[in-house]
Order: C-alpha cells, then sequence, then structure tokens
C-alpha cells in the first residue's frame, strides 16, 4: 500500500511540473521577452540564456528528479525549521547568541543549507580568494582590514545567494519588510537576527541605518552577534552587470568584507532577474546539474585609502559605494550599468507582460 502512495505522488508531482515547465517555456518565449533593442537601462534585468535551455533535460528531470528534490527540500526546511527553534529556544531573538548554543547549532544549521543547495541540484560549490592588492593598484591593507567582518556585501542574482550565505556564514539579512512574512522562510530569517527595511517609508530607512549602526558596534564589542549580509543593489538583477549600490552599508564609513556569487550558464542560469522565484526554482529544479561559486576577498575593504575626508560629508558614501562597486565588477568579470529597482520594474511590464505600450 505504501508503495502504491509513492508511486501515485510521484507520477502526480511529475506531471505537474512537466505542465509547469512546459507553461513557463511558452510564457518566456514569447517576442516580447526576447526582443533584443531594447535601452540600456534594462539589460541587467533581461534574461539572455533563453535559446540554451533543453526543454527534454527539464521534462526528464520532471519524471526522476523532482519528485525526489522536492521531497528532500521540504524535509531539509522542516528540520532546519525544527534545528532553529531548539537552538534559540529559552533567549530573546534580539540579543547575541550564547556561545554554547551557537557552537552546538552553527555546524548543523549549515550543513543543512548545504544539503537544501544539494536538493536545488547544485552539486558544485566552489569557493576562491582573492585579493584587493591584485585590483587595486597601491593599495594597502590596514589594522582595520585584518578584523571580524560585521558588515558583508555582495551583488545580487537569486534567491538562492540567501541560502549560500546560510551555508557560509549562518549570517543576519538586510532585507525589505515583506520578507519576513514569507512562510517558513521569513520566520528563519528573523531567527537569524535579521534588520528589516521598509524601502518606501522614509523613517524605516533612517531606522534601519541607526540598527545597523548599533548592530556593527556590538560585534566590535565582541557580543555574538551574526555578521550582517547586505545586497547593495537593492534589487536582483541577471548576473551580468552591476547596478549603483544603494547607501545602507556604506554609510558608516567602515570596512566591510566583499563577496561575490556567480552561477553557471551551463543551460538555464538561475539568476532571477524579473523571470520570479517560481519559475527560477522550478526551472533550476529540473536541471541535471547547478554550480555556484563563492568568491571572497581575504581581508576587509578598508576605505582609508580613498581619503574620505577630502569630500564633502553628503558625497563620502557614494565615493566608498562605487569603489566597491568597482573591485566586486572585476572580480566577477562584469560590467557596470546604470539602472535602478524601478527600471527592472517598467522592463518587465514592458517586455514580460506587455502592459505598457513600447516605444
Amino acid at each position: 500500500m505504501f508503495s502504491v502512495i509513492v508511486t501515485i505522488f510521484h507520477l502526480l508531482t511529475a506531471l505537474i511540473s512537466i505542465l509547469c515547465v512546459n507553461k513557463g517555456l511558452k510564457k518566456f518565449n514569447s517576442p516580447l521577452y526576447k526582443n533584443l533593442n531594447i535601452p540600456e537601462k534594462y539589460k541587467a534585468f533581461r534574461r539572455t540564456d533563453i535559446n540554451n535551455w533543453n526543454r527534454w533535460e527539464m521534462y526528464i528531470c520532471s519524471l526522476i528528479l523532482f519528485p525526489l528534490r522536492l521531497i528532500l527540500n521540504l524535509a531539509v526546511v522542516i528540520f532546519f525549521i525544527i534545528t532553529m527553534w531548539v537552538a534559540t529556544l529559552g533567549f530573546k531573538l534580539k540579543n547575541p547568541w550564547p556561545e554554547s548554543r551557537l557552537k552546538a547549532f552553527k555546524p548543523l544549521l549549515q550543513s543543512l543549507a548545504k544539503l537544501y543547495l544539494y536538493s536545488n541540484g547544485f552539486i558544485f560549490i566552489k569557493e576562491k580568494t582573492l585579493r584587493f592588492e591584485d585590483f587595486i593598484p597601491g593599495y594597502q591593507k590596514t589594522d582595520l582590514s585584518k578584523g571580524q567582518p560585521s558588515i558583508i556585501i555582495s551583488n545580487h542574482s537569486s534567491w538562492y545567494d540567501t541560502i549560500t550565505y546560510v551555508y557560509k556564514y549562518l549570517p543576519s539579512f538586510m532585507s525589505k519588510v515583506s520578507v519576513s512574512k514569507y512562510p517558513f522562510f521569513g520566520w528563519i530569517t528573523t531567527s537569524l537576527k535579521s534588520i528589516y527595511v521598509d524601502r518606501e517609508n522614509e523613517e524605516s530607512r533612517h531606522k534601519c541605518v541607526a540598527d545597523l549602526a548599533e548592530r556593527v558596534k556590538q560585534i566590535n564589542q565582541g557580543q555574538l552577534y551574526p555578521p550582517v549580509i547586505i545586497f547593495p543593489e537593492g534589487t536582483t538583477t541577471n548576473g551580468e552587470c552591476l547596478i549603483p549600490f544603494k547607501r545602507g552599508a556604506f554609510d558608516p564609513l567602515l570596512p566591510v568584507k566583499i563577496c561575490c556569487l556567480k552561477y553557471s550558464k551551463r543551460r538555464f542560469h538561475p539568476v532571477m532577474d524579473v523571470i520570479g522565484i517560481g519559475y527560477m526554482t522550478l526551472f533550476a529544479l529540473n536541471q541535471f546539474v547547478n554550480e555556484v561559486e563563492i568568491i571572497e576577498f581575504e581581508d576587509l575593504f578598508d576605505p582609508t585609502y580613498l581619503n574620505l575626508q577630502n569630500y564633502p560629508q553628503e558625497k563620502r558614501w557614494e565615493i566608498y559605494a562605487e569603489a566597491c562597486r568597482t573591485v566586486m565588477a572585476k572580480a566577477l568579470g562584469i560590467k557596470l550599468i546604470d539602472a535602478t529597482f524601478r527600471d527592472g520594474a517598467e522592463y518587465q511590464k514592458k517586455y514580460v507582460t506587455g502592459q505598457l505600450k513600447l516605444e
């Protein structure tokens, strides 16, 4: 009887996956979405790998791998939530980690995050360490650059970024407030002591900056708070360029740790741009193998060499942010482009849904 139930479940989930994959393939092969003649500001959000997608690989994976990966995903998420609940039992989430709890549970939670990546097809997780001296002529280390990271900045192209960094650092995140309301994952990010911001609310933005400064102070005082990961682009792109950084991570003018994530373009490129989290996850699950590379610089990036004191106060964070952005682009081998979150939303309406009239 059990084997019959398992077989029926496998066939049903495989069929649903095939139907959803087929619907997605039709949707994203539309002439609007594949239009090459678009303004430069939209190119950070345009998907360039559609012609490489292998529908037969996706169908085969739907039949064989998708049901198994789905079950493993659910099992890992449930186990992670139970483990996090036990790890945080009895102390307030706003307080630092008790040392004994952190030592006991951090390796297990990181291993579960890695298992989740495996269950999504990320069989290969590469890691590479770089030096600032190889990218910035005349850059010299300082005592501050050798400290423990309190702020980590990274490019942002996929929701798998979050899982990858949980595996690597078990950090907190600075994120939009809506993330806190996501089922399961919202509770997890809150339990990781994340800092939330309402980007449309000026008061919330100011509070977020103040909370970040306080968190940095607490970490530098030796309290066991995790480092805060910030995606300074403020949105996801296609992984082929970097858009201008927002203020939050750079406003304190303190050293930051720079990390980058690079996903393989084997066939389906597991980045989100404007494809949406649902289809991105579906296509990634229905690919035999995915790959992510974690690129980190061995020291903190100290802005001392920028001589920021020579610039007006209101310009200092911009100079610091642009220096970090330039280094990150060089490390990833991608270009810089001027675009914003609103450009991404406009691109989606014009070229994905066709809701806006084309110029």
